[in-house]
C-alpha cells in the first residue's frame, strides 16, 4: 500500500508545527530576550551590511575579509554595550546609591515649601488660588502620612533590581550577536519555508526594517543629543550631578509627550525655591529651544535623512501612527516596546497591503445583497 504524496506532506506539516511549538516551549524563558534581540538586529541590519561590505574589501588582509561577519557583529555588540547599556546600568546603580542616602524629611520640607510658593504666587488669580489651596491641604496630609515613604520604598526597590536588568542585557546582547552572525542563514531559511513569493518577502522585510530603523536611529540620536546637552547645562550650575542628570534626561527623552520634562521640571522648581531666576530662565531656554525644538525637530530629521541616503532604507508608515505604536509598545512590552511596537505595526500594515493587492489582482467577485 503506497501513501499519497499529499498525505506525507500533510504529516510533515503537522510534525513541523508540533516540533516548532515544542521548541518555543523549551525556549519560553528566553522568548522575550530573543524577540528584543531580533528586532534590534532588524533595526541595525543596514549598518551591519555596511560593515560587512567594508571589511570585505581588498584593502584588508585575507583573515579579516574571511571573518568580516564575525568582526561586524562583534563591533555592533560592543557599540550597544558602550552607547546604550553601559549608561543604563550606570543610571540604575547611581539611582540605587542616591536613594539609599536620601533624607525623607528634607524631601517633605522642600515639597511643602514649593507648594507654599505656588499658592502665594497665585493670590491674584482666585480660581487657581482656590484650587491650589485645596491641593495644598490634601498634599500636606499626604506628605505627613506614609505616601512619601511608600514612593521612596518603591523607587528604591526598582533601583535595587538593577542586577536583574543586567542579566537581561547580557542575554539580549548574546542573542543580538548570534542574530547578526547568522542572520543570512535565518533569512534564507525563513524565505524558503514561507509560502509567498520572493518579491512579497522582500517587501515585508523592507517595510519592517525601514520603519524600525527610523524609529531606532531617531530615538538613539535624540537620547544622546539631549542627554549631552542637558548634562553640559547642569555642569555650569552648582549643586547638581551633571553626569547623572544628563544620563537621566537622555533616557527620559525617549518617553513620548513628556520626555526630559521629568528631569528639568524638578530642577526648575528647586531653582525657583532658591530664588535663582536667571538659572531658571537659562534652563527653560535651553530645554525648550535647543532640546525641544532644535534637536528634536531639526537635527534629528537631518540625521535621519543622512542615514537614509547612507544605508538606503525606506519607510511609508505615518509619523503619528509610529508615535501611537511606540506608546502601545511601551504599555505592552515596557522599555523595549519602543522598537517592538513599531515593528509589529509595520509588518501588519505591510501584510494588509499585500493581501489587498492580491485580492485586487485575483479579481474576486464582490457579493451584493439585492434584497
Amino acid at each position: 500500500m503506497t501513501k499519497k504524496p499529499d498525505e506525507g506532506l500533510r504529516f510533515l506539516s503537522y510534525l513541523t508545527l508540533a516540533l516548532l511549538t515544542s521548541s518555543l516551549y523549551v525556549f519560553s524563558s528566553y522568548l522575550h530576550y530573543i524577540l528584543v534581540a531580533a528586532v534590534l538586529a532588524l533595526c541595525t541590519s543596514h549598518a551591519f551590511t555596511a560593515l560587512v561590505d567594508l571589511f570585505a574589501r581588498d584593502i584588508f588582509p585575507a583573515c579579516i575579509r574571511k571573518q568580516s561577519r564575525f568582526i561586524s557583529a562583534t563591533l555592533l555588540t560592543l557599540f550597544f554595550l558602550c552607547m546604550i547599556f553601559a549608561p543604563f546600568v550606570y543610571f540604575l546603580s547611581q539611582t540605587y546609591t542616591q536613594m539609599s542616602g536620601i533624607d525623607i524629611e528634607h524631601v517633605k520640607e522642600v515639597t511643602m515649601q514649593l507648594i507654599n510658593r505656588g499658592v502665594a504666587f497665585t493670590d491674584s488669580i482666585p480660581v487657581l488660588h482656590k484650587f491650589l489651596e485645596t491641593l495644598k491641604s490634601e498634599g500636606f496630609s499626604a506628605l505627613k502620612g506614609v505616601s512619601m515613604e511608600a514612593v521612596y520604598k518603591t523607587v528604591n526597590g526598582m533601583a535595587s533590581g538593577a542586577g536583574g536588568v543586567v542579566v537581561q542585557i547580557v542575554w539580549i546582547m548574546i542573542f543580538y550577536f548570534l542574530f547578526n552572525l547568522n542572520g543570512r542563514q535565518i533569512l534564507y531559511f525563513t524565505a524558503r519555508v514561507m509560502p509567498t513569493s520572493f518579491a512579497h518577502e522582500k517587501y515585508l522585510y523592507r517595510e519592517c526594517t525601514g520603519t524600525v530603523s527610523v524609529v531606532f536611529y531617531g530615538t538613539l540620536f535624540n537620547m544622546v543629543a539631549q542627554g549631552i546637552t542637558f548634562g553640559i547645562l547642569m555642569a555650569f550650575i552648582d549643586g547638581y550631578d551633571a553626569v547623572y542628570l544628563g544620563v537621566l534626561a537622555g533616557f527620559c527623552s525617549i518617553i513620548p509627550i513628556v520626555g526630559a520634562a521629568l528631569v528639568y521640571v524638578p530642577v526648575v522648581a528647586l531653582e525657583l525655591l532658591a530664588g535663582n531666576y536667571i538659572h531658571v530662565a537659562v534652563i527653560l531656554i535651553v530645554v525648550w529651544v535647543v532640546m525641544g525644538f532644535f534637536i528634536d525637530n531639526i537635527l534629528r530629521l537631518i540625521f535621519i535623512s543622512y542615514l537614509k541616503k547612507l544605508f538606503g532604507f525606506e519607510y511609508t508608515m505615518n509619523e503619528i501612527l509610529i508615535l501611537l505604536s511606540i506608546l502601545g509598545g511601551i504599555a505592552s512590552f515596557g522599555f523595549w516596546g519602543i522598537i517592538i511596537g513599531p515593528s509589529i505595526i509595520a509588518l501588519t500594515i505591510a501584510a494588509i497591503n499585500l493581501y489587498s493587492s492580491q485580492v485586487e489582482d485575483s479579481g474576486f467577485p464582490v457579493e451584493v445583497d439585492e434584497k
